[in-house]
């Protein structure tokens, strides 16, 4: 299946800049992508802002472009678990896709901050990492 032009329902617009929420009802998705390098004190503030978007419209998948996140470092890790990772548990996502920088270091970075949060037994979500957006669409939307 490729859903590489996925419909998008609509664009969430807000004045926080340096990222993009798309939001797909027809495919219960909610696609995230950063524009620019963000700052730690800029991340919680979106990161709080994402999760109300996921509250209030209750998808069932989450595509992130987490490809910017990976030069925040360690205590840019512990603000995406800590004000993130964790309250995703009680949200209605299923699936949670993440798109990386294809390099071995970047992977293992992030395959470390999700290892300590214990994934799946956590969230009750699957969540994998992609190197483009076709490929974790697929995954998102297959059995």
């Amino acid at each position: 299946m490729v859903l590489q032009h996925a419909s998008i329902s609509e664009t969430i617009t807000t004045d926080q800049s340096g990222f993009t929420i798309r939001y797909s009802e027809p495919l219960s998705l909610v696609e995230v992508t950063l524009n620019d390098q963000v700052s730690l004190n800029e991340l919680q503030p979106q990161l709080s802002y994402l999760l109300e978007v996921i509250e209030d419209k209750q998808p069932l998948y989450l595509l992130a472009d987490t490809r910017k996140f990976s030069l925040l470092g360690n205590e840019g890790q512990k603000v995406i678990r800590n004000n993130f990772l964790l309250p995703l548990t009680t949200s209605s996502v299923i699936k949670f896709a993440r798109i990386t920088e294809p390099d071995v270091f970047t992977q293992a970075v992030i395959d470390s901050l999700l290892s300590k949060v214990k994934c799946e037994s956590v969230f009750g979500c699957s969540m994998q990492s992609f190197t483009d957006r076709e490929t974790a669409l697929d995954w998102i939307y297959s059995s």
